[in-house]
């Protein structure tokens, strides 16, 4: 009898007998769900560290750290530095370390660091020269230079104060300042300001400075006629390489100064021959006669 190929085909396909699939079992999902868990406790065990390891900061100095440790004994508030330096440039943490009246600017540097700049310093008297700081948060958290304007920024800061006080105008802001310095070319990586900023920054806001001799009289009379001193220093009461601070009068045969990186200094009165001995340059700046 004549068989198609498919009949063929299905005589002869193998089959599977019903006790055999009987002995078929289901597999346990437990050796699975196990092994999920072992690994998800791996991975909250480890990943926590591998991040910290990637995006920490390198180890802090260990006479960094008994700075800031001394700070917190005494400013508990400084504590998150020593808890998360890793939120921090390790220059802001030195900043705090050894000016603790800059403390709430570093301490604020990660909820405040990426907000604009003010438009201007606040209400000014033309005639009077406003204490401004280079790490004030209206404007300390811009880049200047190789840095934040709160670290390189006391440059800009002064003559601000020098310009705002002569001329009244209160939108020539520190930040300003320091853009015009930028573009310029009157920053110095690894140096700071240059000396050219003081001399052609008056000039490009309408002033003029002249370069003075290290003489009390001159000084003096400069200082008497209204006229502020932009001084360059070296190391001692201010700074240990270099700086610049605003003599703004004299009061009882002293020298009143602006320090844009300590109020406390520019609280003092001070007799010339301390300051003279750390002064480098000196301008006097005056309106255009």
């Amino acid at each position: 009898m004549y068989s198609s190929p498919d009949s063929d085909n299905r005589s002869n396909a193998p089959r599977r007998s019903r006790s055999s699939q009987r002995r078929r079992k289901r597999r346990s999902p437990l050796p699975k769900l196990f092994a999920a868990g072992v690994l998800l406790g791996l991975a909250i065990f480890f990943l926590p560290r591998l991040y910290e390891g990637l995006y920490s900061a390198p180890q802090l100095p260990q006479t960094l750290t008994d700075e800031l440790e001394a700070l917190a004994d005494s400013q508990p508030e400084a504590q998150p530095l020593l808890d998360h330096p890793n939120r921090y440039p390790q220059k802001l943490l030195e900043l705090a370390a050894r000016n603790p009246e800059a403390l709430d600017f570093v301490l604020d540097y990660p909820q405040k660091k990426d907000e604009p700049a003010a438009k201007t310093v606040g209400e000014v008297q033309k005639g009077e020269f406003p204490l401004l700081l280079q790490w004030d948060e209206r404007w300390g958290y811009q880049t200047y230079g190789d840095g934040l304007m709160g670290l390189t920024g006391c440059g800009p800061t002064v003559l601000s104060m020098a310009v705002c006080g002569l001329t009244g105008d209160n939108t020539i802001t520190p930040w300003v300042v320091a853009r015009y310095a930028q573009e310029a070319g009157w920053y110095v990586d690894g140096s700071g300001s240059s000396w050219d900023l003081m001399r052609e920054g008056c000039h490009h806001y309408g002033l003029q400075a002249e370069e003075l001799p290290l003489d009390e009289g001159i000084v003096t009379r400069e200082l008497e006629k209204g006229h502020p001193v932009i001084c360059s220093m070296g190391p001692g009461d201010f700074t240990t390489s270099g700086h610049f601070i605003l003599l703004t009068g004299m009061e009882d045969g002293q020298i009143c100064l602006n320090d844009p990186n300590r109020p406390s200094n520019s609280e003092k009165r001070w007799d010339f021959d301390t300051l003279a001995s750390q002064i480098r340059n000196l301008w006097a700046c005056s309106p255009v006669e």
